[in-house]
């Protein structure tokens, strides 16, 4: 088993990424505050940091899943604390994060064109996701517009380097 994987702490160092820590502090607590040993803090955050977009349904960016993470972390404090309303408050909010406000039949009078359009969608940004991602060209979190900049600037460059005209491979 991968330690970083299954780690003890992995459910507080989510619960440490979503407070809004930076990276240099969130490493730091990571060994202080949460025992975990020096060479494995960045596997342990890379980890929370895919379950943190897992949370977010579908691939949406980390963001979401972020929010969803706070909600549920205000809802369970809440439950503890027997304060019904703030937990009421908190699910609610929840539940129009998650969309589960939505009729249905596809919801806010959405016709299935429009739910397929926008699956397709969904699939062509996770197979450019796909493509980008494991190029390293910037870090997971950023978000995906930032890895295809890069990755255009690097063929740009490339091109200019042997100046070759730009053309699509089908030409």
């Amino acid at each position: 088993m991968k330690p970083h994987t299954d780690h003890p702490a992995l459910d507080k160092v989510v619960l440490l990424m979503v407070s809004g820590m930076s990276q240099a502090d969130l490493a730091n607590a990571c060994v202080a505050r949460l025992g975990i040993e020096p060479h494995e803090v960045a596997a342990v955050t890379a980890e929370a940091r895919r379950r943190l977009t897992r949370a977010a349904d579908y691939n949406r960016d980390e963001q979401l899943g972020t929010a969803i993470t706070r909600m549920n972390d205000i809802y369970a404090r809440a439950i503890r604390a027997g304060d019904i309303k703030t937990a009421l408050t908190a699910q609610r909010e929840i539940n129009k994060l998650m969309d589960l406000y939505r009729e249905a039949s596809g919801g806010y009078g959405a016709d299935e064109a429009e739910d397929n359009a926008i699956d397709e969608v969904r699939n062509e940004l996770a197979a450019i996701r796909d493509h980008l991602l494991p190029l390293g060209l910037a870090a997971e979190n950023y978000p995906l517009r930032e890895h295809a900049r890069i990755a255009a600037d690097l063929i740009r460059d490339h091109r200019d380097d042997k100046g070759e005209e730009a053309r699509c491979p089908d030409r």
